[in-house]
């Protein structure tokens, strides 16, 4: 790994001890660690958590990673450690942190330190950071000499230590420059006035972002909506803390002046209705923002074009990601990061259900006489137990709501998550050859009219019974017969041959349980379309299918 990251120099122990040394933990929640590494300065603070603080309450830390690093970034996470971006020169956040702590890449680290700087003068947080003691002993480019005049400006705290990473993981013989920055108290302004004078400009501007929800592309369009909201809520937030002196709720004396003063707590409250920071006895910017990203992440959740391809144990799945999600900015980034995790789940979860699909058509209904007649049985590869589905089968699945007036409701989610379920299995397997029918919209016309009967699906009919069942028939014989093999497949029943040996090349043993499974002219399509019957399960693309 080091020969492949010639950045990578893992922090010493006692190096952490030192970046640790002056900073007053009690009064810091939020932290960023923006060249995580593997992790050494986030495990060394977590070591402090846990201990009381003044504040007789159980020190805990609110840690953000950032790592470019792909493989440091598995390690990582491996960890649990909240990877949120990876490279921190286009780490774009309105969250604030009160600590940024790091050990940069030392190629890049006047950019980096400068970058860090840029983000708390908005909040008064605090930088520590190991620096290439050249980048400040030899101002030769334009950032570094911006650089040491903001240093100056902050009254920066610089020691310089030799051969610190002498005895490090990985050692080097390089100079140290460690920085320690507490950026001033930020003195904050009204915004009224300036909105009062900007009134048109922003209509003007809410007008560009309603085009923008519906012309451009969707996720970048509500990242924007979130932007919007947030700015919106951070400035009402720092306003209301601009005016809080001037709305107390008495006047009084100043002690050694004798001037008239307000006093008291203020007039108006602003609170949030689930603030995790009542110990400070403040309305924390840091909270609202998580969530407003709750209310994001959700509403994405809800939004078909997001989770059109997950089946309904997976939407539950993810639907329960959000209280940890509120910990990660809603951007185009961690957007899609999850976008990458959900389509590696969706093909191990679609094909999960496919075979429970084939179990639930089949054996799990069985002792019904009804439901019996679903499958046909065959002897199967090294066993007798195996069955295919006819193109006719029934399951308990009740289109009728209430007892007693048997109101015919097939839009009830129970149906639709069902037979949603079903249509995924199948457009999985189809690979998008079939013309899209909107299910929902089917159910929706089936129920106005009262048609219980042959109502047509994208893959097969359905009809419901007033004593709880549905008749499923299968449209396309062809796919049947590829589900079919899917699950005989996936159970074992058919030999691992299959579909790969000419007929007349089979064994005796072979050619038996092709003869029970389908017959030596249905064996032979297999063979000579094999690309269509047999699939490689990993291909993303049969996921998409023609939706309506």
């Amino acid at each position: 790994m080091f020969t492949e990251n010639k950045d990578f120099y893992p922090t010493p122990k006692h190096l952490i001890d030192r970046m640790f040394s002056g900073l007053e933990f009690d009064m810091i929640k939020s932290i960023l660690e923006p060249s995580a590494g593997k992790g050494n300065i986030v495990e060394a603070l977590k070591q402090k958590e846990g201990s009381a603080t003044q504040y007789y309450t159980k020190r805990s830390f609110d840690i953000d990673c950032i790592e470019f690093d792909q493989n440091l970034q598995h390690i990582l996470r491996g960890k649990n450690f909240r990877v949120v971006h990876d490279d921190f020169l286009t780490y774009d956040t309105m969250k604030e942190y009160d600590l940024i702590i790091m050990n940069p890449p030392f190629s890049n680290g006047c950019k980096h330190l400068l970058k860090a700087l840029e983000m708390q003068e908005r909040n008064a947080g605090a930088v520590v950071c190991l620096l290439n003691a050249e980048t400040l002993k030899n101002p030769c480019t334009n950032d570094r000499l911006d650089l040491k005049r903001k240093l100056a400006e902050y009254n920066a705290k610089v020691e310089y230590i030799q051969d610190a990473f002498l005895d490090a993981e990985r050692k080097t013989m390089v100079e140290i420059a460690l920085v320690k920055v507490q950026l001033p108290e930020v003195h904050r302004k009204s915004f009224i006035l300036d909105g009062l004078r900007k009134a048109q400009e922003q209509r003007e501007f809410s007008e560009t972002e309603s085009a923008q929800l519906i012309d451009s592309d969707f996720f970048k369009a509500i990242v924007n909506q979130y932007q919007l909201e947030v700015n919106a809520g951070i400035r009402l937030i720092k306003e209301y803390y601009a005016m809080k002196p001037f709305i107390l709720s008495e006047f009084g004396k100043d002690e050694k002046t004798g001037e008239t003063i307000q006093k008291g707590g203020c007039i108006l409250s602003l609170d949030l209705s689930k603030n995790s920071d009542r110990y400070r006895n403040t309305l924390s910017v840091n909270e609202y923002i998580r969530e407003v990203r709750g209310k994001y992440w959700n509403a994405l959740f809800e939004n078909k074009k997001f989770i059109g391809q997950l089946t309904g144990n997976l939407r539950h799945e993810f639907y329960n990601k959000v209280e940890e999600l509120k910990d990660y900015d809603f951007s185009l980034y961690n957007i899609y990061e999850l976008k990458i995790d959900m389509q590696k789940k969706v093909v191990k979860g679609i094909e999960d259900t496919i075979i429970a699909l084939f179990d639930e058509l089949s054996n799990k209904y069985h002792w019904y006489d009804e439901m019996s007649k679903n499958i046909h049985y065959y002897n199967g590869w090294k066993t007798n137990k195996s069955w295919i589905i006819n193109k006719k089968v029934i399951i308990p699945l009740d289109g009728f709501d209430n007892w007693y007036l048997l109101k015919f409701h097939p839009t009830n989610y129970k149906v639709v998550e069902k037979l949603q379920d079903i249509e995924k299995c199948f457009n999985y397997l189809d690979g998008g050859l079939t013309e899209a029918v909107a299910l929902e919209d089917s159910l929706k016309f089936a129920e106005e009219y009262g048609e219980t009967k042959n109502i047509q699906l994208k893959y097969f009919t359905v009809t419901f019974y007033k004593k709880g069942t549905c008749h499923i028939t299968f449209n396309n014989e062809e796919l049947l017969k590829k589900f079919n093999i899917f699950g005989s497949q996936h159970k074992g029943w058919l030999p691992p041959s299959y579909g790969k040996k000419l007929y007349k090349d089979m064994t005796v043993e072979e050619k038996k349980v092709i003869n029970e499974f389908e017959g030596e002219k249905e064996y032979n399509k297999v063979v000579s379309n094999s690309e269509y019957y047999l699939f490689d399960g990993n291909n993303l693309n049969l996921l998409e299918g023609r939706t309506a």
